[in-house]
């Protein structure tokens, strides 16, 4: 039978899984019919069983603490990344409403001496084919070989053709500086009664520069009532959807032209915004890490990773909506849901 001393020292080194600690102290109990031996098992083994299980405890919070410390950290590194794109792109915005301005005037009278050139241009036809009218048969006939010589009836003609180019070319510069100015004039940060559907036009245009010649932008907008929402930031997430869109598709080098989808409907108390394109697809085990931090698939020096994960903060945290991407090769769908309380507009 062993003593108080031996069993102690039995007890100390005993299973290290708490669970298998009071079977063997139950064994070493059954060996000792010592009641004073009993007692200092029953002792020894009820303080070792509770010191290891603290021990397991300890061993739980250090790891949940490990935890806690790595996903502060991404947070942080998350939120001062956002300050800094946010910063950066309400600098952007304040340079291209600038611009937008100081193109606005030169394109006014550029425009406006255009069309009255133009206008001189017709007179002057005009007074030709009349002068020509009441001219005699000799001048006429001299008109007629001095017009052929110049090729003036092809002048003219090329030049009506010229001039419609040209107020084309015009109307789409108006429409560019205005997209400009419209973009610039959402504030970052600034939650206010907005239209969804406009937000997305003026992006679209925005981003057209990069998608032409790559993919088609379709719209398939349903029609939204106005409600609350941040669209400087909207913008953003729409402009990151459509540019990696854009880069997926150029991927392929593809001979013919991609498309993108986007489309908008209210979906119960949320309006659901999805961005479709047919490029090649995100491989199911990039998936679960698309929305990371610094997570890129694009080759160094041309992506920081930041775009979705930013998309993410500011559509789940910012709005308290929920974004959401599904793929397979030919289809990536990005999808995103905002609050809609269109109420709100005038509450």
């Amino acid at each position: 039978m062993a003593d108080i001393t031996q069993l102690i020292a039995m007890l100390r080194s005993g299973p290290e899984n708490p669970d298998d600690f009071t079977a063997f102290a139950e064994k070493i109990i059954s060996e000792s019919n010592s009641e004073d031996c009993i007692k200092a098992v029953c002792t020894v083994s009820d303080t070792m069983l509770e010191l290891r299980r603290s021990k397991e405890r300890i061993r739980t919070l250090e790891e949940a603490l490990k935890d806690a410390e790595s996903k502060s950290c991404e947070h942080l590194l998350s939120s001062r990344s956002l300050m800094m794109r946010q910063e950066k792109l309400a600098a952007i915005g304040q340079l291209a409403a600038g611009i937008a301005h100081e193109l606005n005037n030169p394109i006014g009278y550029i425009s406006g001496n255009f069309e009255a050139l133009r206008g001189y241009s017709i007179s002057i036809w005009k007074f030709l084919n009349d002068l020509e009218s009441i001219a005699s048969d000799d001048f006429r006939e001299t008109a007629a070989q001095l017009k052929a010589g110049y090729k003036i009836d092809y002048i003219m003609e090329d030049s009506e053709a010229i001039f419609l180019e040209c107020s084309e070319g015009f109307r789409r510069i108006s429409g560019i500086v205005n997209n400009l100015l419209s973009f610039a004039r959402q504030d970052v940060g600034s939650f206010r009664p907005g239209n969804l559907n406009n937000s997305i036009r003026t992006t679209a245009a925005i981003a057209h520069s990069q998608s032409k010649f790559v993919a088609k932008i379709k719209l398939e907008l349903e029609d939204i009532p106005d409600f609350v929402f941040c669209a400087g930031e909207i913008n953003q997430v729409l402009l990151n959807l459509i540019l990696n869109s854009v880069q997926s598709i150029k991927s392929q080098n593809r001979s013919e032209e991609g498309t993108i989808t986007i489309q908008t409907r209210i979906e119960g108390d949320f309006v659901l915004c999805t961005v479709e394109d047919d490029g090649p697809g995100i491989p199911p085990s990039l998936m679960s890490r698309i929305f990371d931090p610094f997570f890129t698939t694009k080759p160094v020096g041309e992506g920081t990773g930041l775009g979705l994960n930013i998309s993410y903060d500011i559509i789940v945290n910012r709005h308290k909506g929920t974004i959401d991407a599904e793929s397979r090769p030919g289809r990536t769908v990005f999808s995103f849901r905002l609050p809609f309380d269109p109420g709100a507009v005038h509450g």
